[in-house]
């Protein structure tokens, strides 16, 4: 039986972040946890990044992270989101960093590759495929869905990349 690495798939913004931890072996997907961490809207910006840190760091801890898939940031409407989004992905990456977490990034188009077979597929239908590899029946926000498509995609590229 070959044991795979525990992977770690986020969906980085400022507001809402989304992450699963999961580890797949010849038996099938271990879910070890999936959720949102979700921001005070309220609070200060510098505040909320330390917020991220701090409950990812938890997590990291807790499930002992290996590897881990990231979205990377492509291209956004509003300039003053995108400097929010890019500077929390920086948290998170700085979190991964002091794990020792192998990272990977992967393009919007690419995760919706892995696992639709089409790059340009809508989110209803990568949600549908989430739900199908993980057996998922219960309602889960979209960041955290997107987190969960994530994790698959990274599995996959590591058969196929033989990361």
């Amino acid at each position: 039986m070959s044991i795979n690495p525990i992977i770690i798939g986020i969906d980085p913004g400022y507001d809402r972040v989304g992450v699963a931890i999961g580890q797949k072996n010849n038996d099938g997907w271990h879910l070890l946890a999936y959720q949102c961490i979700q921001t005070d809207k309220k609070a200060e910006l510098f505040k909320r990044y330390q917020e991220i840190s701090e409950q990812l760091d938890a997590l990291l801890e807790k499930y002992q992270v290996q590897e881990a898939g990231i979205e990377s940031l492509f291209w956004f409407k509003n300039q003053s989101t995108a400097l929010d989004v890019s500077e929390a992905r920086g948290v998170i990456l700085a979190s991964l960093f002091r794990h020792s977490v192998k990272i990977t990034q992967y393009t919007p188009l690419q995760i919706k590759q892995s696992l639709t077979g089409y790059g340009r597929a809508d989110k209803k239908a990568v949600e549908k495929m989430v739900r199908l590899e993980l057996n998922l029946e219960e309602s889960i926000i979209d960041d955290t869905i997107d987190a969960l498509a994530i994790m698959i995609c990274h599995q996959c590229s590591r058969k196929t990349n033989k990361i």
